[in-house]
């Protein structure tokens, strides 16, 4: 938290007569507030304050709509809802995938998602009306308003497992957007749209209640500003070339005058079987004459030239007339161009529609497909024209630019870098050039700014670069680990001990934590009674995530795994057994199931994660290590089933889980129901080494039964007991492993209690049980 320079000397002083209250001690609380409340702003003053930003006109008359709708719709504070509406949409300008026409407030996307870039996957509303009351009640189900969900809502996610999961601004972040910021942004928004109004509310508190330390300690204080260390110096990249603009090849453009040169009273003679120009004085013209609209090439000796000839080096076409040929002309099978000048092309041509590719001897080439021409690739269409622009071939992508050649390395494409592999290739996910890790959005653009990958969160300057050690963005320190992930819990640098929140990453000041107390530096005090757990422990859960499988192109084969500072890091155990979850699919090609009652979507892909996320809560508190292949929060998404799948069996495997479990939700017809564990029997793929290991299916089969028979007593369910299945994960991990189908979403009764929140809890607590006794 930053304190107000004025403010310091008080604080402090203050701080120092505390240290001899018993039972007190200094605790910082940054100041939230509920997204069900009252507000003493007006539509007015929310208004004059969007006005005052240089909001769009369209933008600051949404005010209206908001005060005006928030009572009906879960009392949701409309003047938060109102600043959130500012930071999704620039204050009306937009500028990202949508637009004002889609009457979008919020990027509500659609009830089958999609990508951030695409703006097919976000919804479009008929009116603003709809689109602030989409808004509002889907604000009012994550902060779990009476009530809702509701039946009749233009909100086209309004699905029941979100409900709850957000009640107050700051909690926004990493549940409605991916940043870990995102709720604290919105939360200074609000916050400067009071201060505007004029509007008193509690300001960043201290909170003196949880010391129990009744010695006074003169060490206590820690003054002055946080500077834990040297910021990193942003790292210098490789200068980005710009591709050559679409359709712009150099032709001869060289136009021969088009007015009359020769005039004659007695003009064209035919003299045995040839054509002459005799000028009025009776001699022959010679070389190029422009007596009527044509063009005509006279030869030394006068003589009218037809079909080829050659002039100065290059060649020329005249028709059976004499006529001088401009544009294409197909002479016998073959297809020629003629520049305005009457020179026959060679080469890339663009025709001021297409481009082609004319040979040495001008005959337009006839490719199909791939063609490598001198040292360059094209990709030649139907009617042999050269593509330009973006092209999917094969899965994969590539950017060819505008004299039709591939590009390669980093490039900027309509104002964005991409990243085209050494075969032109479009690539994705994490990429090292020059010994500096780039990462690049499933869309292919630079990634800049917080990302969130596979549950862990990375920072990467405004030139792709990725940042490691200390940063400081504002009036916030961050740690970046060797591996580019954030730092969370204690971190140890320069002999000093600092504590980073676990949800955002930021290093706090003036607080209390696990005993120990924090100074308006960031050092934690008392530091010769550090506990000897958590003194060199950054509390990060980087170690826990592997970014070769982010979603990114496996044939990219250019991402080194091997350094130390590479962003991929293996999850060590310390000692403990360590058990990796699967929440079962993801956000792509392996999206899961969803069911649809009374009004009600169940999302399988949701509903993995919910259980699974308890689940390592639950293992972590017995002690084991645990390894989560996606998170709460995260959205990845790996292209195809097959990689997706992959990536779960790879995540095990790289780290030599002891166990692995996947969490998924069953679908079938309306009556169906139950939980049954799944195992497989079968031996490992080829690609996996083909093993069959019989004490590891041994062991997946009692666990399997074991952890199905627990979750049925537990919660009275229809027990469909272990059942061996040929699955790909079960299958290919080198540990035992099951995958858990928890209930029937298509089954209302079974659907309503997979979507519990104490429901799935105690399925947490009877798979923890089970692996606690036998893992």
């Amino acid at each position: 938290m930053k304190i107000k320079r004025k403010l310091i000397t008080f604080v402090l002083a203050f701080a120092m007569v505390l240290s001899f209250i018993p039972t007190l001690s200094v605790k910082a609380a940054t100041t939230d507030f509920k997204i069900i409340s009252d507000t003493k702003v007006t539509a007015k003053e929310a208004e004059e304050w969007a006005e005052s930003k240089g909001a769009t006109e369209t933008f600051v008359g949404l005010a209206d709509l908001y005060f005006k709708y928030a009572p009906d719709h879960g009392d949701v504070n409309p003047a938060i809802a109102y600043v959130q509406a500012a930071k999704e949409t620039g204050f009306g300008k937009f500028g990202g995938v949508i637009d004002e026409s889609y009457h979008n407030p919020c990027g509500l996307k659609k009830p089958e998602g999609g990508g951030d870039t695409d703006p097919n996957a976000h919804q479009k509303f008929a009116s603003w009306d709809e689109g602030v009351q989409a808004h509002l009640d889907h604000l009012a189900l994550y902060a779990g308003a009476d009530g809702y969900p509701r039946s009749d809502t233009p909100d086209p996610r309004h699905f029941a497992t979100v409900k709850g999961r957000a009640t107050t601004v700051n909690s926004l972040g990493t549940k409605w957007a991916p940043s870990a910021t995102y709720g604290e942004e919105v939360n200074k928004l609000y916050k400067d749209l009071m201060d505007f109004a004029g509007v008193d509310y509690p300001k960043d508190t201290i909170d003196d209640s949880t010391n129990t330390d009744n010695s006074k300690d003169n060490n206590q204080s820690s003054n002055g500003t946080p500077n834990p260390g040297k910021p990193e110096s942003k790292p210098n990249v490789q200068n980005v070339s710009s591709v050559i603009p679409e359709n712009q090849i150099k032709n001869d453009t060289t136009i021969i005058d088009d007015k009359t040169n020769i005039t004659s009273t007695v003009g064209w003679k035919n003299e045995d079987g040839n054509w002459y120009y005799y000028k009025s004085d009776n001699t022959k013209a010679i070389g190029w004459i422009k007596p009527d609209s044509n063009w005509y090439y006279l030869n030394d000796e006068g003589k009218l030239q037809t079909g080829w000839f050659k002039y100065n080096s290059k060649w020329y076409y005249s028709d059976s007339s004499g006529a001088m040929v401009k544009g294409w002309k197909q002479i016998g099978d073959e297809w020629y161009f003629l520049s305005d000048s009457g020179t026959m092309a060679t080469g890339i041509l663009f025709d001021g529609s297409n481009s082609y590719y004319l040979q040495d001897s001008g005959a337009m080439a006839e490719y199909k497909g791939w063609k490598k021409i001198g040292d360059k690739w094209y990709f030649f269409e139907a009617g042999s024209k050269i593509k330009t622009g973006w092209l999917k071939d094969n899965n994969n992508w590539y950017y060819l630019q505008g004299d039709g050649s591939m590009v390669t390395g980093i490039k900027k494409i309509d104002n964005k870098n991409y990243m085209l592999n050494q075969d032109g290739s479009m690539a994705t996910g994490w990429i090292q050039q020059s010994n500096i890790w780039y990462y690049f959005n499933q869309d292919g653009s630079m990634a800049t700014g917080w990302i969130l990958d596979n549950g862990t969160y990375y920072y990467l300057y405004d030139n792709g670069a990725m940042a490691k050690g200390w940063i400081n963005l504002g009036d916030a320190w961050y740690h970046l680990e060797n591996g580019g992930a954030m730092s969370t819990g204690w971190v140890t640098s320069n002999g000093d001990t600092y504590y980073l929140n676990p949800s955002t990453g930021r290093l706090v000041t003036n607080t209390t934590q696990d005993g120990y107390k924090i100074g308006s530096d960031g050092k934690r005090q008392n530091a010769s009674t550090v506990k000897n757990d958590d003194s060199t422990s950054s509390g990060s859960n980087s170690s826990q995530n592997d970014k070769g499988n982010s979603g990114s192109n496996s044939s990219q084969g250019d991402v080194d795994n091997s350094g130390t500072n590479s962003p991929i890091n293996n999850n060590t155990s310390n000692g403990k057994k360590t058990i990796v979850i699967d929440a079962g699919h993801d956000y792509g090609k392996d999206y899961g199931a969803e069911s649809t009652i009374d009004g009600v979507t169940y999302s399988e892909t949701e509903l993995n994660i919910q259980v699974a996320d308890k689940l390592k809560k639950e293992l972590k508190a017995k002690g084991y290590n645990v390894l989560m292949t996606r998170d709460l929060g995260s959205k990845p998404s790996y292209g195809s089933l097959t990689a997706s799948l992959t990536h779960k069996v790879t995540t095990a495997n790289n780290v030599n889980a002891d166990f692995f479990i996947s969490i998924h939700h069953n679908s079938a017809g309306a009556t169906a129901q139950g939980v049954m564990t799944l195992y497989s029997n079968e031996p490992q793929d080829t690609s996996f080494g083909g093993k069959l290991n019989s004490a590891r299916i041994d062991k997946s089969r009692k666990i399997a039964t074991l952890i199905n028979n627990n979750i049925a007593s537990k919660l009275n369910l229809n027990n469909r007991g272990g059942q061996e299945q040929n699955l790909f994960v079960c299958r290919n991990a080198n540990m035992p492993a099951v995958l858990v189908e928890v209930g029937f979403i298509t089954n209302k009764e079974e659907a309503i209690r997979c979507a519990d929140p104490s429901s799935q809890q105690k399925v947490a607590e009877a798979i923890a049980e089970v692996i606690a006794n036998n893992v």
